[in-house]
């Protein structure tokens, strides 16, 4: 009996009942894919890092004093054991093809014998690489995705004099350097091709590194022990590399979010078919009652449709969360080793959670069916009586014309049902002005405070510069000057400088720590932006970002010891600021501070700021012109060398994401307003009747009921742009904190992509769905009036 009825009834509301099982689909299909990717990230993460054999702390040093480096480490009591990678560092120039860069890349590559590989590589099967043929070599990270070489395909390497070709033989995944905010890419090659390298005597003398690998008896005291090592460039436990990974973890989280919104559309949407499909069934539960039937039989008739639904799209949706769970994890499993052991049995879980909600909500939904008894079909479901207007406008004082008053007085004497679809789109589109507003900042020139730097004309992150700088082969004041003579020569003169990262050792209340400080002369520190305190005024000021201070316990006013090149000054704290350097453990010292030129390891970039103050549009001329001085395409504008810092591939993975959402959205949008205005045409049909009766033509009832939805999307529109910048923050704020700026960042708002495309994309998805379904309504004609009881 419940097949024939389930059956019969599928077949007697095709349309609402497709739509309904589009959504479980989708639902069921975003919410085990995200479940199962979210799983494989995290869980994924630390079987990754146990197979790769990766250590507690890590330290990076670029100089040719590895052994004295090595020795300290030794000594340290709460070192447990260590190991040593001895590598090559050079710039993207070093890797060529057919006499060409291979990529542009502003972070430094390494390059490493196989043999003295001291954590675990992997290549795209996810085995461990053992062994390099001679003559050829792995990439990883970004010079992988981005090289576009196939297996055996030949390219150059150059570091110091010496130049080999390789062939190339595939990806290797790095643990360590592999995330997309880590940047280093490595060359894993043979020891013989390595041993011809490094006994180049440029090379061996101006680009030796080492990477240091270390296990301690207690992770805090081993960071604290390790904090005073000189002039390091990374020195950080496994909680950083660890969030180094974060993005991935925010794709897929962000994705469940959008499975989620799917599954409340969906439940409203359910709830609405149930309101009207019991509406519309008055005269059946009445007769259903009237014959004996319990309340709860009446409620398990209407259950086994929907169970019936749930079941078919949630295996539908199960079957298609394979596939699209793989899509989504493609990028990610090219940088790391990912097994989720049970994705199947994950997968069902999620499908079966998925029917039972909706089952459980169905349940819920038919409540209504309890109240109505069999004398609600003789009353036509009505019982005869109303104490309120049925609208809020009267036509004598409407200037909206006939067609424009009718719609506009649907939609306020029926709130509840246009509400919902309001409701529906407004989280569909938060949900897109959130990744926006998040992609737009990370390339926005509104986070170069959390980057601590100052605002100039253009910006130079050319890696070989800065590695002349790494290597000692140029002092900062020699590179400083060659740019300056170079825009000169090319009647662009302008005024260079850089924010210097320096690593002291900066201790206070008998506690160490590590971080990155920056300093530069040409600039005040007033010039930079500060959450408590004031600007350090003296050269023995300085400020320190909040994670910085609580590992030393300091405060505003306290002092504390900073040595630096084997040096040890007190220094006073001044203010407190925030920064996604380092991810937020940095400092600042003033511009008048003693700060030895030999400091300068390392820079953020060079700044340039024109002498004659150009307008934006010669600027952007003169950025053109510079990128061919300078044979570079590493010269940016503020908002460019933003999203160099941060990370162009993070940039482009969100707005992958955003791509994606904005077309599920649309989707959703068009089935809803499908979905609902089929049901107003059925649940109208003799009103329209009536209508076509006293004159109205077709396409008049056809504008009627497309505005209405019109209205709603523009209400929905509003609503959305007024809640989109604190819903971003809300949703937003914790990721930036995270990555440094705790107290939450100035987000860059688009207005015309805000408040005018998306908006524009939901009404005309709206009018679509709306104004298609209301064709049916030719079908309709004024003889329909019959129906009337």
């Amino acid at each position: 009996m419940y097949l024939r009825i389930l059956k019969k009834d599928l077949k007697r509301k095709k349309t609402m009942n497709v739509i309904l099982l589009l959504f479980v689909i989708l639902a069921t299909m975003f919410a085990a894919s995200s479940v199962n990717n979210i799983m494989s990230v995290i869980n994924g993460l630390d079987n990754y890092f146990e197979k790769a054999n990766l250590s507690d702390h890590f330290i990076i040093n670029v100089n040719n004093n590895g052994d004295e480096i090595a020795d300290m480490i030794a000594q340290k009591s709460s070192v447990k054991d260590f190991r040593r990678e001895d590598q090559l560092f050079f710039d993207d120039k070093g890797v060529t093809r057919n006499g060409k860069k291979l990529i542009e890349q502003s972070s430094t590559f390494l390059a490493l014998s196989i043999d003295n590989a001291q954590i675990n590589y992997f290549n795209s099967d996810n085995e461990i690489i053992t062994e390099v043929k001679e003559g050829t070599a792995y990439f990883t990270s970004t010079l992988a995705s981005k090289s576009n070489l196939e297996i055996g395909d030949k390219f150059d390497v150059k570091i110091g004099n010496t130049q080999l070709t390789f062939s190339y033989a595939g990806i290797a995944k790095d643990a360590f350097l592999g995330s997309e905010m880590m940047g280093n890419s490595r060359i894993l090659m043979n020891s013989s091709d390595y041993a011809k390298i490094a006994a180049d005597e440029k090379a061996s003398e101006n680009n030796q590194a080492q990477i240091f690998y270390i296990n301690g008896f207690d992770k805090k005291a081993l960071a604290s022990d390790l904090s005073d090592l000189p002039n390091v460039q990374f020195n950080k436990d496994q909680t950083l590399v660890r969030t180094s990974y974060i993005m991935n973890s925010i794709v897929a989280g962000l994705l469940l979010i959008v499975s989620i919104c799917l599954l409340i559309v969906s439940f409203v949407t359910l709830r609405f078919t149930i309101s009207f499909t019991i509406n519309e069934d008055f005269r059946e539960i009445g007769v259903m009652k009237a014959l004996g039937l319990r309340n709860n039989s009446v409620r398990g008739l209407y259950l086994v449709k929907y169970f019936g639904i749930a079941v078919i799209g949630a295996a539908v949706g199960f079957v298609l969360s394979i596939p699209f769970g793989n899509m989504l994890l493609k990028k990610v499993s090219e940088n790391m080793v990912l097994e989720n052991g049970n994705p199947m049995l994950v997968g069902i879980i999620c499908s079966l959670i998925v029917i039972a909600v909706i089952l459980l909500f169905c349940w819920s939904c038919t409540k209504k069916i309890k109240k109505l008894s069999p004398i609600d079909a003789v009353r036509s479901g009505q019982t005869g009586e109303r104490f309120k207007k049925k609208g809020v406008l009267r036509l004598e004082k409407s200037k909206l014309g006939t067609t424009g008053f009718l719609a506009v007085n649907d939609v306020f004497s029926s709130p509840k049902q246009f509400c919902i679809m309001t409701s529906i789109f407004t989280v569909c589109l938060l949900l897109i002005m959130s990744l926006a507003n998040t992609a737009n900042t990370l390339g926005s020139k509104k986070l170069l405070p959390t980057l601590c730097a100052t605002q100039s004309d253009a910006y130079i992150t050319d890696t070989e510069m800065i590695s002349r700088l790494m290597t000692g082969e140029s002092t900062y004041s020699e590179l400083e000057t060659e740019i300056e003579d170079k825009l000169a020569e090319n009647n662009m003169p302008g005024k260079v400088h850089s924010e210097a990262l320096l690593f002291p050792l900066l201790e206070a209340n008998g506690k160490k720590a590590t971080a990155a400080f920056m300093y530069c002369k040409e600039t005040k520190a007033s010039d930079y932006t500060y959450s408590e305190g004031y600007a350090p005024k003296y050269a023995n000021e300085i400020a320190l970002t909040k994670q910085l201070a609580d590992k030393v316990d300091a405060g505003i006013g306290d002092k504390v010891n900073i040595t630096l090149e084997g040096e040890t000054k007190e220094y006073i704290v001044s203010a407190f600021f925030q920064s996604m350097v380092q991810l937020g453990e940095t400092g600042r010292f003033n511009e008048n501070a003693d700060i030895p030129e030999s400091a300068f390891k390392n820079v953020m970039g060079f700044q340039i700021d024109f002498d004659d103050h150009p307008d934006n549009a010669e600027t952007e001329n003169r950025i053109e012109k510079m990128k061919s001085v300078f044979n570079t395409k590493y010269v940016d504008d503020t908002d460019g060398f933003v999203s160099a810092c941060i990370g162009k591939d993070v940039t482009d993975t969100l707005n992958s994401v955003k791509l994606l959402v904005i077309i599920i959205t649309a989707i959703i949008i068009i089935m809803i307003s499908v979905l609902m205005e089929r049901s107003l045409i059925s649940k109208e049909k003799s009103e329209i009747a009536l209508m076509k009766a006293m004159g109205f033509n077709t396409r008049s009832v056809i504008t009627q009921h497309t505005l209405r939805f019109v209205i709603v999307a523009v209400a929905a529109s509003v609503i959305s742009a007024v809640l989109s910048l604190p819903v971003t923050k809300l949703c937003i704020d914790p990721v930036f904190s995270i990555m440094g700026a705790l107290n939450g960042v100035d987000y860059n708002l688009k207005p015309v992509e805000i408040y005018a495309v998306y908006p524009l994309i939901v009404i005309i998805s709206t009018i679509a769905g709306a104004f298609i379904t209301a064709l049916y309504m030719k079908t309709i004609k004024a003889s329909d009036t019959s129906d009337i009881e």
